[in-house]
């Protein structure tokens, strides 16, 4: 039998195929290590935080990781669009840095592509700001059907009313 520290090194350092990735990022496997095996993960997402893959980013914030944060602060520079968000989401699980909200609350806006927003608006209650829950909330009324089931799934709403809309737009 494989150890957790094993599983979290095939399941999240290694999962590289879409059946592997199609769930979302498996933050259990990061819950279930002891604390000596969690010191190990952290250096090792650290090692392969990148602007290519925003498991090992989003693993760091779920730990709390201060020692990612320089690196942290130093991709968030050089990112753009939802891999800020994301970045900046990290940062604020680690540190509760006031500026990631209102870094938020810029890039947001200028997300257009469907996909990508709903991956961060995910993020979007964790923050607890009235600005970005209102923010939020805005997306509940979008043009695009997933956007709108999304965000109003992840504020916790009930998705009849927007199930309802798209269906008599299409009739």
């Amino acid at each position: 039998m494989a150890d957790n520290l094993e599983i979290f090194r095939n399941d999240f350092l290694g999962a590289n195929s879409w059946p592997q990735r199609k769930d979302g990022v498996p933050l259990e496997l990061l819950d279930n290590l002891s604390p000596d095996e969690l010191k190990t993960a952290e250096h090792e997402l650290i090692k392969a935080v990148s602007l290519r893959d925003d498991w090992p980013i989003i693993g760091l914030g779920h730990i709390k990781s201060k020692e990612s944060l320089p690196i942290l602060y130093n991709l968030l520079n050089k990112s753009k669009g939802a891999m800020k968000v994301i970045i900046a989401h990290s940062i604020f699980q680690i540190s509760q840095d006031e500026k990631m909200r209102d870094l938020v609350l810029e890039v947001m806006p200028k997300i257009t592509n469907e996909f990508e927003l709903i991956d961060v608006l995910y993020y979007l209650p964790d923050f607890k700001d009235k600005r970005i829950t209102d923010l939020h909330h805005s997306y509940c009324n979008h043009h695009k059907y997933l956007v709108a089931y999304n965000a109003t799934r992840y504020l916790g709403l009930p998705t009849d009313e927007v199930v309802k809309k798209f269906r008599e737009e299409k009739t």
